[in-house]
């Protein structure tokens, strides 16, 4: 998995593309990872904790480790206080 800040910064840009949601999200998972790319950082989630979400928005699955959950949530509340400023 990538360092923090290397995740920080793809999850910052993801956000900024449209990649991840802003908001408007259903937690669907949460437990072990099964080799899937989380969409925070794009790592294979292996043995560490996943967060699986859906999107409320258009009905996506998103997925990311425990981690780049922590961080998309951090990531999103700067973006949307942002846009509201």
């Amino acid at each position: 998995m990538k360092d923090r800040s290397a995740r920080q910064l793809s999850i910052r840009q993801r956000l900024r593309a449209g990649q991840l949601p802003h908001e408007y999200t259903i937690e669907l998972w949460h437990g072990p990872g099964f080799g899937q790319i989380c969409d925070g950082c794009g790592a294979p989630i292996e043995h560490a904790e996943e967060m699986c979400l859906m999107c409320a928005e258009d009905w996506r699955a998103v997925r990311l480790h425990d981690d780049c959950f922590l961080l998309w949530e951090e990531e999103r509340r700067l973006a949307t206080a942002a846009r509201a400023a």
